[in-house]
């Protein structure tokens, strides 16, 4: 059955229901008066409805489908599914005098406090060891080297004053704590997005023909070409060579794998054992801490480089691993009381919402889990 046949007939039978709920003099149950008086509240029913309209039905729709399709395996696509039933009945009651039929919320997260999503903060280590908390105001200094530093609610930007010839290289690093991200902006133009718990070490100015940082945790990099000066990206498991690109790194110190995205141009790993890889344009490649194995695949990036514009994209991604993503953006604990959920596999595409109390109500959608917020700790365990 096509999408627009789904929708003619779903406008039909809730055009019909809509109509016999309201039918004057018909006498209804409790339960249906009460749906009755929201769809007579249009104040309200408008409220609801444009919380809706960012959904598209027929794209959630498809996107479901597809996921149907596949290989049968331990698979949730709930937040499509959930997209999918929210934007048909939204769409018919549009064009329905504005008419939303509301149910009685479900949830069974337990609200004890507002727990709000990573904000752009880092801590600044100076060469001379002085530490700089930057958050939203302005600031500016001079660094070692001839070097000026702004820092403001954009970011971290270093401009060199004036043209100096030095081999000497003065480091500062970064630190973006959970519950954080920050952009910073390299002396040579390079723009590196920092995620929530992640620490970058680099050269206040590049020098002696070569330009290299030293990374734990994620980072997305735009590299300023210079074919006279490779850009290195160092990390605990190997170390990424570009000439100018846009790839993305994770390689957080607690997963048992290194991350290579490549967005644009050509990068190479070099885990000094294997023979090095070269990836290209929309490949990945997963480097296996515990065997030293390296996998390349092809990927849609975009599920790998959401996050720098605020966006969580998944793509049949394991509870276990979204949740290590959210304990860092949101600087909670997770506690599995069934390790079985971690298994769970979820494919979405969501903004991030100020609370993080709104985002794991979509989780319980259609899935037999519940979470529990207490403490900053997030508890996770199978419904009733």
């Amino acid at each position: 059955m096509k999408w627009d046949e789904i929708h003619d007939q779903s406008r039909v039978v809730v055009d019909k229901a809509i109509e016999n709920l309201l039918a004057e003099g018909k006498e209804v149950e409790k339960k249906e008066n009460d749906i009755v008086e929201k769809l007579r509240d249009v104040e309200y029913v408008g409220k609801k409805l444009e919380k809706r309209k960012r959904y598209s039905g027929k794209d959630a729709f498809l996107r479901l489908k597809h996921q149907m399709e596949r290989r049968k395996r331990l698979r949730v696509a709930m937040w499509m599914a959930s997209a999918a039933c929210v934007a048909v009945v939204c769409v018919i009651l549009l064009q329905w005098k504005q008419i939303e039929v509301l149910l009685p919320k479900t949830s069974t997260i337990v609200k004890q406090e507002n727990i709000f999503p990573a904000e752009m903060k880092a801590i600044l280590v100076r060469a001379d060891g002085e530490q700089v908390v930057l958050g939203k105001e302005y600031r500016n200094w001079e660094e070692i080297g001839n070097v000026l530093i702004a820092a403001d609610s954009t970011g971290l930007e270093y401009n060199r004053l004036k043209q100096t010839n030095t081999d000497t290289v003065v480091f500062n690093q970064l630190i973006v704590p959970r519950g954080g991200l920050y952009l910073l902006v390299l002396a040579d133009g390079t723009r590196v997005w920092m995620n929530s718990d992640s620490h970058l070490k680099y050269p206040v100015m590049f020098a002696g023909g070569k330009r290299e940082v030293i990374l734990s945790g994620e980072a997305y990099f735009d590299v300023v070409k210079d074919k006279s000066a490779p850009f290195i990206v160092r990390t605990e498991s190997g170390n990424i060579e570009v000439l100018g690109t846009e790839f993305n790194i994770k390689c957080y110190s607690d997963e048992t794998a290194l991350v290579t995205t490549l967005v644009n141009g050509k990068v190479k790993f070099d885990d000094g054992i294997n023979p090095s890889v070269i990836l290209k344009p929309e490949e990945q490649l997963i480097f296996e801490k515990e065997n030293s194995q390296s996998i390349v695949r092809k990927v849609n990036v975009n599920h790998y480089i959401s996050w720098k514009d605020n966006r969580l994209s998944f793509q049949g991604e394991t509870l276990d691993m979204i949740m290590k993503t959210l304990s860092r953006w949101y600087n909670v604990e997770v506690v599995f009381e069934d390790s079985t959920l971690k298994a769970l596999e979820f494919s979405g595409n969501l903004d991030r919402f100020t609370d993080i109390q709104e985002f794991l109500s979509l989780f319980e959608l259609g899935v037999n889990v519940k979470f529990e917020v207490k403490n900053r700790t997030v508890y996770i365990r199978k419904g009733n």
